[in-house]
């Protein structure tokens, strides 16, 4: 009997170890982060030779399509369809933060986004005849954003920035393909000095083949291929240095770490955050990961950094609205990769104090 009675006791240990075991393992989502380049939009400046310098974009200079308006709309709709067990049918303020950078198409695309993403159900339902429902949309003013397009004056940064332009390794670039630019200035009729203006000029000529021109004939595929590989080496260089992704996408990822924080703590914050934000701010922030190094988002790339129940970090990457999504974390990062681990590997990128760290004293 007592043989009889040792093993139920250690069989029902073993059940009880095993659930435990088990229960442990359901981890779920408790906060998403998604941060993504708003929509298609018209060039935001031209150059004197351009056969389109007329033309009237409709909307203006810089400004969403009604392509890149549908982009952002079913960007919206395809993350309610990726996320549809997590994020609620119905909206609710306390659990979404929205928040844009001051642009005006970024703050149309987080509404066209949001619009995919939380169209009106039963009792929000306002008006049968318009299946939208407003959300706020929250931005810093230019010079004070430090999150988003990162605009905000910081000294220090300024002048390694200036350094960097015209270091050794950057010369090297800009000598190397000096040709390039006086064939790019006698074509264009503006004056091309470095890889910025290509990467403007680059950007102008790639909305213009979206949008069925015909380009002028000195314009090929191999060199539009080039232009666009040195604009992408262009936004490398504003996080050339570990400083300097410090003082851009270490400070996005460190809102991102605290609200996760919060999280795990217990305290009540939103389960939602959404980020309308620009190439060079997804530039910024995967940089700053080490997950990838040069590159040039499209339209509607979009970031994601998933917070789990038992503390582990998922971050996925899409590199166009409608790509392929690619699973990732940070290189230093063990998989799985918890929080504190995913802290502790960014440790050296984020910033304490903004202001003093700008400071050149």
């Amino acid at each position: 009997m007592k043989l009889v009675w040792f093993h139920l006791k250690y069989i029902t240990f073993l059940i009880l170890v095993l659930i435990s075991l088990y229960c442990n393992s359901l981890s779920f989502l408790t906060q998403i982060h998604i941060a993504f380049r708003h929509g298609e939009r018209s060039p935001t400046n031209t150059f004197p030779n351009d056969p389109y310098i007329n033309y009237s974009w409709p909307g203006g200079w810089g400004q969403l399509t009604n392509r890149g308006k549908l982009q952002m709309y079913e960007l919206g709709k395809l993350m309610r369809l990726e996320y549809s067990n997590f994020i609620p049918r119905t909206y609710w303020p306390k659990d979404v933060n929205v928040t844009s950078s001051y642009s005006e198409r970024c703050l149309m695309s987080a509404e066209l986004f949001s619009a995919g993403l939380f169209p009106p159900e039963g009792s929000q339902i306002w008006n049968n005849d318009l299946l939208w429902q407003p959300l706020p949309i929250y931005y810093a003013p230019r010079d004070q954003d430090t999150t988003i397009a990162m605009k905000a004056a910081c000294t220090k940064y300024d002048k390694i920035f200036k350094e960097i332009r015209v270091s050794p390794a950057i010369m090297e670039i800009e000598n190397k393909y000096n040709d390039l630019k006086k064939y790019l200035t006698h074509h264009t009729g503006m004056l091309v000095k470095d890889i910025e203006d290509i990467e403007s000029l680059s950007n102008t000529l790639e909305i213009e083949k979206s949008q069925n021109f015909t380009l002028p004939s000195w314009v090929n595929k191999s060199m539009m291929a080039t232009m666009k590989e040195l604009g992408a080496r262009n936004l490398a260089l504003y996080s050339e240095t570990e400083y300097m992704k410090r003082m851009k996408g270490g400070i996005f990822l460190k809102n991102v770490i605290d609200s996760m924080e919060k999280t795990i703590n217990g305290v009540v914050t939103p389960t939602l955050y959404l980020y309308a934000a620009h190439d060079l701010t997804l530039v910024h922030i995967l940089r700053t990961l080490n997950l990838i190094d040069i590159l040039k988002p499209e339209f509607g790339a979009v970031l994601i950094f998933e917070l789990y129940s038992d503390g582990e970090i998922k971050i996925n990457y899409r590199n166009a609205w409608n790509a392929v999504p690619v699973t990732q974390v940070t290189a230093n990062c063990p998989t799985p990769c918890s929080l504190n681990d995913f802290k502790k590997s960014l440790e050296r990128v984020l910033p304490v104090d903004f202001n003093q760290e700008c400071s050149l004293d």
